[in-house]
């Protein structure tokens, strides 16, 4: 099951939907016609190679070249699910790879509508291993994703290399395992020792919450993006040689980082009350009042051009709607969330970074997570790694960390062990595997938003 944040972004898709290279869309086809199956394992294998990407079916142009409901709604979507398709690619791609389907209700008319995730992992260039009578899908064919946009093979020499590329990119993980295998399971990836630094970044967190709280003072007692059952703030630091870049570059940037999730980490937004504004010296926003707000999306984050980054954020788990009702607010714990937000976090810390300051930097982190007493652990995507029903009777917990900017961004999965596996201990001294922290960062960073 998908969270709210991608599920929202997935209704902005329902109601105006737009082809690009990742996004593509698909009338409603009869799935038992072998042409038809062709056109959607072409889309599928593009979209491989492409990287990953999503497939909508049930939307046509209409006259004005406008994507709407394809009224011919079949009586079953089953052949549009994740076995059926996958049924498909087994048939007419090498090497087989797996996608899945997810049902999106429209937001406004309450219809369903299939859509395909393809995650793009693949470590060689996949091709088509069979063609159709009337050619809708050719034979040995490494299907791309082109402008237009359009699913065909590669015309030219760099959208070959852009190919071959992507499928080195993959291979990339089973290198950066034989690094693993030496990496320590837990703790700090770098020799850990006070450090002035390390005051200079506690103080910065504190002046941020400090900030956070007299805003957060100032929302009635009723406003749904009033945090009163606590919050979870990143706050890092980094040490460098910086490239003295202006504010509105930073901002700039920030902007067109990749978005790994629905609500990324500092989220910019355009709205009077919402958008970043230079507060002392630096990025500074608070979203509170947004258009539909929670505790879950009240963000308040600051970024400063001297390396300073802070994020602070009510619970997704307190918000009604995500897991349930507010009658369940302030006694759950998701699994998955921490590792989600944190490692979006350093990799957006890391992104800018690189803007921001020479190579070779270093990463400080102060992660504080608060209004945990009395919380249990449980899993919303029925991890079959995470068992629910830890507890803590800790209020709060702060957990520091110090990487290389090289550690954090290739070796994320221990990058955020390191800090959340002691968050984890909190709860009963839960424990959670190595291929949990895998697999959930290899998903997330294969969204595409």
């Amino acid at each position: 099951m998908l969270n709210k944040d991608i599920n929202s972004r997935f209704e902005d898709w329902l109601i105006s939907p737009r082809e690009t290279l990742d996004f593509e869309v698909k009338r409603w086809l009869d799935m038992t016609d072998v042409e038809c199956q062709g056109l959607v394992a072409k889309a599928l294998i593009a979209l491989e190679n492409h990287g990953g990407g999503f497939l909508l079916f049930g939307y046509l142009e209409n006259e004005e070249k406008v994507l709407i409901p394809d009224a011919k709604r079949p009586e079953s979507l089953e052949p549009y699910l994740t076995d059926a398709l996958n049924a498909i690619l087994k048939k007419r791609a090498e090497p087989v790879f797996h996608v899945e389907t997810t049902v999106q209700k429209h937001p406004e008319t309450g219809e369903e509508f299939p859509l395909v995730r393809v995650a793009g992992r693949s470590k060689v260039p996949v091709r088509s291993d069979s063609a159709t009578a009337q050619g809708a899908l050719k034979q040995h064919v490494y299907y791309i994703r082109a402008p237009g946009p359009e699913s065909r093979g590669p015309l030219n020499g760099s959208e070959w290399d852009a190919l071959l590329r992507r499928s080195v990119q993959n291979q990339r993980d089973e290198i950066l395992g034989l690094l693993r295998s030496m990496m320590p399971g837990t703790g700090e990836l770098m020799p850990h020792q006070k450090t002035d630094e390390q005051d200079v970044l506690h103080q910065f967190a504190q002046t941020c919450t400090a900030r956070w709280k007299e805003l957060n003072a100032t929302l009635p007692p009723e406003h749904p993006a009033k945090i009163s059952l606590g919050y979870f703030s990143f706050a890092a630091r980094i040490l460098g040689t910086a490239k003295n870049k202006p504010v509105a570059e930073v901002m700039r940037r920030n902007e067109s980082a990749r978005k790994y999730t629905g609500w990324p980490t500092f989220v910019s937004m355009t709205s009077k009350e919402t958008k970043p504004a230079l507060v002392d010296g630096g990025l500074q926003a608070w979203l509170a009042h947004i258009v539909s707000p929670d505790v879950g999306h009240a963000d308040f984050w600051r970024i400063e051009p001297e390396g300073n980054f802070f994020l602070l954020r009510g619970y997704q788990e307190d918000s009604n709607g995500d897991f349930g009702t507010t009658s369940q607010a302030g006694k759950g714990f998701e699994a998955s969330l921490p590792v989600w937000r944190f490692g979006e976090f350093l990799l957006r810390v890391v992104e800018l970074g690189e803007f921001m300051f020479e190579p070779d930097f270093e990463i400080l982190v102060e992660c504080t997570w608060t209004g945990l007493k009395g919380r249990s652990v449980f899993s919303h995507n029925m991890r079959r790694h995470i068992r629910s029903g830890f507890t803590t009777v800790a209020d709060e917990a702060t957990i520091h960390g110090r990487f290389s900017h090289q550690v954090a961004r290739d070796l994320l999965p221990e990058s955020v062990k390191s800090v959340i596996q002691p968050l984890f201990e909190h709860f009963d001294f839960m424990q959670a595997p190595d291929e949990f922290y895998t697999e959930e960062l290899g998903e997330m960073k294969n969204n595409r938003f």
